[in-house]
């Protein structure tokens, strides 16, 4: 197990006169990101002042280049995107997004005849002039058609609609500058996370309120085809039944096995623990906790990074499931 050590980042800013080394500006720096975003953020707490002149000061302008590391290691890049700030406080507020932000509120239309995810992820990267690092290879190609959608949202189409073909899950994630989709597996080397070492606090919680244990399969005119059913669920929770319609010529089986899987039991954990720069969206931790009964490797789904008063900490929202964002949007393009 790594021994945690406090190391202060660094926090560089450029504007019109230059770049800048302000780390020695902020009295917290945090930084997060999760599943359901596409970008990461740069939050900064900036020690200001309306009366003290001696008090350095260094001006952030919207859109500003910012990054911020650790060592020799960039873990943020990006710009200002807000900022707040007032007479009667002593730090002003600034809200960093990495490149994603531009992917995330930029709209495109588009229309792809066979074109692969990662070809389409370049293409859309190098007209928003985002950076692209390494990309997912897939070979598949895509028919789909968009109108004014989110750019990131085509991307993830892309990539869900790959999914479907491959049985990977696949994340969109910036590292430094560059836009990587990375296929969701095991991390190398997981961090393990413990009490009594580096495991502060940890919530745990399940439920069946969502559960599905048996489908049942109809026809277009509501006519009994087949029943998929998890018998041990059942066994255990009570039916939960759902209602699946089954095209004409089509058969709706893995569809069904599918709803299953996805309607289990809900497992939910959070956790807050000493530091560590790889306990970000996308990999995986193993945590051994007795009291809670968490004894797994599991998938962080969201993490928040806080540096104050020489304190490294993280919370880490966790996800006993490997599940990706996923996204259906547009509309297929007929051959």
């Amino acid at each position: 197990m790594e021994q945690y050590q406090y190391v202060h980042p660094w926090v560089h800013v450029r504007n019109d006169q230059g770049e800048w080394d302000v780390s020695h500006m902020f009295r917290r720096i945090a930084w997060s990101g999760d599943v359901d975003s596409v970008c990461r953020s740069l939050e900064l707490e900036m020690i200001v002042s309306a009366t003290d002149p001696r008090l350095p000061y260094v001006y952030l302008p919207l859109a500003g280049g910012i990054s911020m590391g650790v060592g020799n290691q960039t873990l943020f890049a990006g710009v200002v995107a807000s900022k707040d700030k007032s007479t009667d406080a002593s730090t002003m507020s600034v809200t960093c997004y990495d490149f994603g932000f531009y992917l995330k509120n930029s709209r495109a239309s588009r229309k792809y005849t066979g074109e692969t995810p990662e070809t389409i992820t370049r293409q859309l990267c190098s007209t928003y002039g985002v950076p692209v690092g390494s990309l997912a290879q897939t070979g598949v190609s895509i028919r789909r058609k968009f109108s004014a959608t989110e750019v990131y949202r085509i991307i993830d189409t892309a990539y869900t609609l790959a999914s479907q073909q491959t049985g990977k899950k696949y994340l969109l994630r910036f590292s430094g500058l560059r836009l990587n989709v990375i296929e969701r597996t095991v991390t190398p080397q997981s961090v393990i996370l413990q009490r009594g070492t580096n495991l502060q606090t940890a919530t745990y919680g399940e439920s069946i309120e969502n559960m599905k244990n048996r489908v049942i399969i109809v026809d277009s005119d509501g006519n009994f085809v087949r029943e998929i059913s998890d018998n041990a669920a059942v066994k255990r929770y009570g039916l939960l039944a759902d209602v699946l319609t089954q095209s004409d010529g089509e058969d709706a089986t893995a569809e069904a096995k599918e709803i299953l899987a996805d309607n289990g039991v809900e497992r939910r954990a959070s956790v807050t623990c000493l530091g560590h720069l790889k306990l970000i969206t996308g990999n995986t931790i193993y945590i051994a906790e007795p009291y809670t009964g968490l004894a797994n490797t599991c998938w962080i789904d969201e993490d928040t990074h806080v540096w104050q008063n020489g304190v490294y900490t993280c919370r880490l929202t966790l996800n006993f499931k490997n599940e990706m964002r996923e996204s259906e949007s547009g509309s297929e393009v007929e051959t």
